[in-house]
């Protein structure tokens, strides 16, 4: 079980990020009207300045958790993740609070009167669709930043159990995101056997979607993965460009499309090291192979 401390920030995060995308959902709803979206500014404020404090909290909680595997490059590659996240709510609560405000972009927050100003105007449609594309716009990069720092937490408790991994992709391509892009990927393997891994649900899915979106971020339009049986036992799963002598791919799934930049990357990195997965990065980020 994860530390009570840890738990407890992540839980925080994990509240705080709902709140925002409940927000953008406000924000999007033609239902509430601008006045109503001006009387909730002030409580979502305070919620992402609450929210820049948990990130902080969590932050230094994936540290402590840690300290006792003596490997800080895992806690390096979450907490980059997570102080990256917090400087997007910062700069969203500082647009949120100006908008609360009623003031010009180029003023400072202000509470109090201009709030209470703020609300009785409401907020005119052009403001109002800034601001929903700004908070779904940190709604995303919330959602990735957990995402990518609860994959790093999984690894201090790795639970290790038969996988197929053909199903471990359907279920990825089952899970649709709002605001993700969407990619198709084909698959194909050589060997039913190869399909069989043991290894955590958590980390082999994760690594899965990294390496899909790492490809993708080097150039890769429809990545394809071959997955064949080495000579000792292992499967080997590679990720690259369809090659024009390769066959027919056996499944082929459109699948939501992770984060694939350097912080990403670090994390891919980190896990797959926790996980026992070698994982090799071909020449300018197209190819990257895992074996299992």
């Amino acid at each position: 079980m994860l530390g009570e401390r840890l738990a407890a920030a992540l839980g925080a995060a994990r509240d705080g990020a709902a709140g925002i995308e409940s927000f953008a959902h406000l924000l999007g709803s033609r239902r509430v009207g601008p006045r109503g979206v001006a009387l909730a500014l002030p409580e979502v404020c305070e919620g992402c300045a609450a929210l820049v404090a948990a990130l902080d909290s969590l932050s230094a909680a994936v540290r402590d958790g840690f300290v006792a595997t003596d490997d800080p490059a895992a806690a390096d590659a979450a907490c980059a993740v997570l102080e990256h996240a917090g400087v997007d709510v910062a700069r969203l609560t500082d647009e949120l609070s100006r908008a609360a405000a009623g003031a010009p972009a180029g003023r400072g927050p202000g509470r109090g009167r201009g709030e209470r100003a703020g609300a009785e105007r409401g907020i005119d449609a052009r403001q109002r669709l800034a601001l929903e594309a700004s908070v779904r716009r940190t709604a995303r990069a919330l959602s990735g930043a957990l995402r990518l720092s609860e994959l790093v937490i999984a690894t201090l408790e790795l639970r290790p159990t038969p996988l197929d991994l053909i199903d471990v992709l359907r279920n990825w391509s089952a899970a649709a995101v709002e605001g993700r892009p969407v990619v198709g990927i084909s698959v194909a393997s050589s060997d039913g056997r190869a399909n069989e891994v043991d290894g955590d649900v958590r980390a082999v899915s994760g690594l899965m979607e990294l390496a899909v979106g790492m490809v993708s971020a080097a150039g890769v339009a429809s990545p394809h993965l071959a997955v064949s049986r080495l000579p000792d036992g292992r499967s080997t799963v590679r990720i690259a460009e369809r090659g024009p002598r390769e066959g027919a791919p056996a499944v082929a799934l459109d699948v939501v499309l992770r984060d694939g930049g350097e912080r990403a990357a670090a994390v891919a990195r980190v896990v797959a090291r926790r996980a026992g997965v070698d994982l090799v990065e071909g020449p300018g980020g197209r190819v990257v192979t895992m074996t299992f």
